[in-house]
């Protein structure tokens, strides 16, 4: 497993854009394999975007192949300085149910 942390410096409604365009590229055309968890909420400075992945090769893939059609999609640039991911191996993970933030409201 390979799972990554990053501190991006854009408010919440940045991360939900991008979230929603991930999830209508991922509906209309596939991809995301090997996502095990995805988490993210707001901090003083942006937010912080947690993922677990099966290995690093299906986060690279879904990198290439939705990433940068959903970031364009939402009309976020991606040149620029990118954010630092710190990585690491987790020791495990349980997710015994989906959540959105759609939920909440």
């Amino acid at each position: 497993m390979y799972g990554y942390t990053l501190h991006i410096p854009a408010p919440i409604d940045v991360y939900r854009a991008m979230h929603k365009a991930v999830l209508e590229v991922v509906d209309e055309e596939g991809g995301g394999e090997g996502l095990v968890l995805h988490f993210a909420y707001p901090t003083g400075q942006g937010f912080d975007l947690i993922e677990v992945w099966e290995s690093k090769e299906d986060l690279d893939a879904f990198n290439r192949d939705v990433f940068a059609k959903a970031m364009a999609r939402a009309g976020i640039p991606m040149d620029g300085p990118q954010p630092e991911p710190v990585e690491f191996t987790p020791a495990g993970v349980m997710t015994p149910r989906a959540f959105s933030f759609d939920d909440a409201t």
